[in-house]
């Protein structure tokens, strides 16, 4: 039975992950989440799936995720097949800010430093803690979900500074990864899900998100000449999965 950790699958993309794969007969998924009880999206989806199990951890703490990784252990007998780390800061408030969208210097260093825990050290976290579980499978499969962001073009756009430089972290950290497991036969990749209207379970921020996905698409467009209409989870997830389940 395949097995399948997500990191960061509380709403959004991760979430669809979670309901994608949960519905295949044969898989067994780890929805692994900075606060399991908050989480209500999820916990209504797992309810409905008796292999789906939430494990608390937080990319940021690695101490955490020490144990979330024993108790994905302890249910598959040591291995697993897959990860996939989607965990990412997009606070919507912050995220599309660009240099001078910043009060100060202080605010800047503040905003990036947080940025930098979640998303660049965030994968780093999650792929040394599942990693010897990871070894001790036949798949060896680690995904880390990335962002046209990072993407040397898309970074033309003059917002998303925090989110895009990040982000490249991250990109530049799941190739370190693929090139020091190679001979392991691991198979890294990022991958970019497109631009994605995840408002449905964005909570108090569905609002504001959708109306920052509509401004950052005319943006691009009138920036780049790169014309991006936001599409839904489950169009995302289903391409992404296509992808994930050739290589």
């Amino acid at each position: 039975m395949p097995s399948y950790a997500i990191i960061g699958a509380s709403r959004g993309i991760g979430l669809e992950y979670v309901r994608q794969l949960a519905s295949r007969y044969d898989t067994v998924v780890f929805a692994v989440v900075r606060n399991p009880a908050g989480s209500t999206h999820l916990n209504a989806l797992a309810a409905g799936f008796k292999k789906v199990h939430i494990v608390p951890g937080d990319v940021v703490d690695y101490t955490s995720l020490e144990p979330a990784a024993k108790q994905v252990s302890a249910i598959t007998g040591g291995k697993l097949n897959y990860l996939i780390h989607n965990a990412a800061s997009t606070n919507v408030s912050t995220v599309y800010k660009g240099f001078d969208d910043y009060t100060n210097m202080e605010e800047l260093d503040t905003e990036f430093i947080s940025a930098y825990k979640i998303n660049s050290l965030g994968p780093i976290h999650a792929i040394t803690a599942f990693l010897p579980l990871l070894r001790a499978s036949d798949t060896k499969k680690i995904v880390v979900i990335g962002s046209g962001a990072s993407d040397p073009k898309s970074t033309q756009v003059r917002r998303l500074v925090a989110y895009s430089m990040t982000k490249a972290a991250a990109l530049i950290a799941a190739t370190k990864f693929a090139v020091k497991l190679a001979d392991e036969g691991f198979v890294v990749v990022t991958i970019c899900p497109g631009m994605v209207d995840c408002s449905a379970t964005a909570g108090a921020d569905s609002g504001a998100l959708a109306a920052s996905l509509k401004e950052m698409s005319s943006s691009m467009k009138s920036q780049t000449g790169i014309e991006v209409t936001p599409q839904t989870p489950e169009v995302s997830v289903a391409a992404q999965l296509k992808v994930i389940d050739g290589l």
